[in-house]
């Protein structure tokens, strides 16, 4: 359910994000990337403290301003709010992310992430926040030949399991999953297009002869379960098959 007033939009957080405030600071239910939560495009040294609690203070700079959101265990996410308590977290290299800004571990042993990455290629860089147990999800990305192109298969698994069908919306609204298909042009990474995740966690695509690149990758955004929100993951890079 979501609460609207001068200061903008904000919804329940046990599982994602939705907050407007306005030109400069947009936090959206990501319509690309479905699990984590964006908190803000194209932002500029972003930071994160937690307290004992597991209150998470965020913050980057946008337009040459500082910004602060806090990010409590669950329920509704704050803006210009900062935490009161002493950071308890530590800087860390437990874990291997792509797309990684920060990454921090609490006592408790959950680590807690910054992410930045374009959800959407013609879009903007998204901050994206995560907090999490044990191993980030994992992507593998397979290539065969086929005719008139090549096929991609793959798989995407959290915690030992197939990543689940849908990542729920505040608002009770379920989002599918999906698996984003990049290939290699040049020195640069370009979207093929986004596949549905199956029961199993596999997805496949089809690249047809004028998708084809030197090399593919696979993105999946990190389910929303419960109050875990998982971090985004990405494929090793595999070569072309043709």
């Amino acid at each position: 359910m979501c609460l609207r007033g001068l200061a903008g939009t904000m919804c329940r957080v046990s599982r994602l994000a939705v907050i407007v405030l306005g030109p400069v600071l947009t936090l959206v239910c990501a319509a690309a990337a479905s699990g984590s939560i964006t908190l803000a495009y194209d932002a500029q040294r972003p930071a994160l403290r937690i307290d004992a609690r597991g209150n998470a203070e965020v913050s980057w700079t946008a337009g040459g301003v500082r910004r602060y959101l806090l990010v409590p265990p669950t329920g509704r996410v704050y803006p210009d709010r900062r935490l009161s308590g002493t950071d308890v977290s530590r800087s860390s290299s437990a874990a291997a992310i792509p797309f990684r800004r920060v990454l921090r571990r609490t006592p408790d042993g959950r680590l807690w992430a910054l992410q930045t990455w374009r959800a959407r290629p013609d879009g903007p860089v998204e901050l994206r926040f995560s907090r999490w147990r044990g191993k980030p999800p994992e992507v593998t990305l397979a290539s065969a030949p086929a005719s008139g192109g090549e096929l991609l298969t793959g798989r995407a698994t959290f915690a030992g399991r197939a990543v689940p069908l849908f990542s729920p919306t505040p608002e009770g609204k379920r989002l599918r999953s999906y698996a984003y298909l990049d290939r290699l042009v040049g020195s640069g990474w370009r979207r093929i297009g986004g596949v549905a995740t199956r029961a199993d966690g596999s997805f496949r695509r089809l690249v047809g002869a004028s998708e084809l690149g030197s090399r593919y990758r696979a993105v999946v955004p990190g389910p929303n379960i419960g109050t875990t929100l998982a971090p985004d993951a990405v494929s090793a890079p595999i070569p072309s098959s043709r």
